[in-house]
């Protein structure tokens, strides 16, 4: 269903382009009423962000795959009982959150989970085509960056990624977390000033 939904079609389609101009909440609301074209590019939009936020997490790819496929299937069946969101993009991955979780939970194979227990997820690296165009410097200076992120504590990498590598407000990262929003400021403020102490 999906794949039919994601194909060309979107890209000969009249209004394509309005629709791509508009924002995530007229995009949503345009979902609720059956427009395929609005669910397409909503899709488009927040798979590979929230694919790289899964593989962030356990590092088990059919397992990503298979929540977001689950988790966009589900937004299409139930698209008619969709309800007013504050923020679409905090809704995703909240969403696409507690289902990782719930699969992590319920298979019980995995070496990586969301729990604070395990302090190994959310290693931060850059893309490959970013890699490729830096000099040597620049690469010396980014592997710093990513050992140090690596002695980050779980959930401040997490709010790190979702912070500064996603865009996301403080509010919707204390929405996904489920974190008071002074724990979310609190958290990145410190997990910034152990990054400049570390890279002192």
């Amino acid at each position: 269903m999906l794949a039919d939904i994601q194909s060309d079609t979107a890209k000969t389609h009249p209004i394509t382009t309005r629709l791509q101009s508009l924002d995530d909440a007229h995009l949503w609301l345009n979902v609720s009423k059956d427009n395929e074209l609005a669910f397409s590019i909503l899709y488009k939009k927040y798979t590979q962000r929230l694919y790289n936020y899964g593989m962030h997490n356990c590092h088990d790819r059919d397992l990503v795959v298979d929540c977001l496929q689950e988790l966009f299937t589900s937004l299409w069946s139930k698209r008619k009982s969709l309800s007013v969101v504050q923020s679409v993009n905090a809704y995703l991955f909240k969403s696409f959150r507690c289902l990782l979780v719930k699969k992590i939970t319920w298979r019980k194979r995995f070496l990586l989970s969301l729990d604070a227990s395990h302090e190994k997820s959310f290693g931060i690296t850059l893309p490959v085509e970013d890699v490729m165009e830096i000099d040597e410097n620049e690469k010396d200076r980014n592997a710093r960056l990513t050992v140090c992120i690596k002695a980050l504590t779980k959930r401040q990498r997490e709010a790190v990624f979702l912070k500064f590598y996603n865009d996301l407000t403080y509010s919707d990262i204390a929405t996904i977390m489920e974190l008071q929003i002074d724990s979310v400021y609190n958290i990145i403020s410190k997990a910034l000033e152990s990054l400049r102490q570390q890279l002192k």
